[in-house]
């Protein structure tokens, strides 16, 4: 049987408005599925009704047979890990500091992190590449570099689900390239399932491997970027959405859509 994370039947709203209108999703494991869809199509909402941080009117969120969204909030904080476009993390913590907050799901109310926690903490770092700057304050990093850390206490969280809102969100454009080539490998090794929002819908079409686009409050298409004609599929949906006309290139990187 094929690993699966399901959203069924999925609505929810804000007071009297619709936002996400009877959502169904199947995301894989080990795979980037990225979301698209103009402003104000419900992604973030979508990922905060995942995350257990916006509360649904109807349906279910399935992982291995357990609806995640009946899990108390210890237990969905050991399950998945959402990552807003935004981080408010006060900037004299270390590396260190931020990667071992991925042990509290783990920990009692007045429990603190034992030496197994920091060893953890140093495997990932190890596996990031990042023991170099272990002991550096946030503020003294790249946002490529924090998002690799963010990506670190993720590993010590030992999460199954990532949700990722806009993560490209101020790097410039070869640290946007170099975080989502990493973060390919990142949730292949790791076994992951991944939900990525985003804006820019060519680092969609050459990083995703299905895309999913929002439109109406409704999920209007699911796009296997390994299938026979994907791109000019894409490129129609596209100029559905944004009612504009685009222009589909062939590179060697891949297609690329272009206004």
């Amino acid at each position: 049987m094929e690993n699966l994370l399901k959203i069924k039947n999925l609505n929810t709203g804000y007071k009297d408005k619709l936002i996400l209108d009877n959502i169904n999703l199947n995301i894989k494991e080990g795979e980037l599925t990225m979301l698209l869809g103009v402003n104000g199509a419900g992604k973030t909402t979508l990922l905060k009704s995942i995350a257990g941080l916006k509360e649904i009117n109807d349906g279910e969120i399935n992982y291995k047979n357990l609806n995640i969204l009946k899990l108390t909030n210890k237990e969905r904080g050991k399950l998945l890990a959402y990552i807003p476009q935004q981080i408010s993390i006060k900037e004299n913590y270390t590396v260190e500091d931020v990667i071992l907050m991925g042990v509290t799901p783990y920990l009692g109310i007045f429990q603190m992190p034992k030496e197994k926690h920091h060893n953890l903490v140093d495997k990932a770092l190890n596996e990031l590449n990042l023991m170099n700057l272990k002991h550096k304050y946030i503020k003294e990093l790249s946002g490529g570099e924090k998002r690799r850390v963010y990506l670190g206490r993720i590993l010590v969280q030992k999460c199954n689900i990532l949700l990722l809102d806009e993560p490209n969100t101020f790097l410039d454009y070869i640290k946007q390239q170099d975080f989502f080539n990493f973060l390919k490998n990142f949730v292949k090794n790791n076994s992951l399932f991944t939900l990525i929002t985003l804006h820019d819908i060519n680092l969609a079409l050459r990083y995703g491997d299905s895309i999913v686009i929002l439109n109406n409050n409704k999920i209007l298409d699911v796009i296997r970027c390994d299938e026979k004609g994907y791109e000019k599929k894409f490129l129609s949906l596209m100029e559905q959405i944004y009612e504009r006309k685009f222009q589909l290139y062939y590179t060697d990187k891949g297609p690329m859509i272009l206004y």
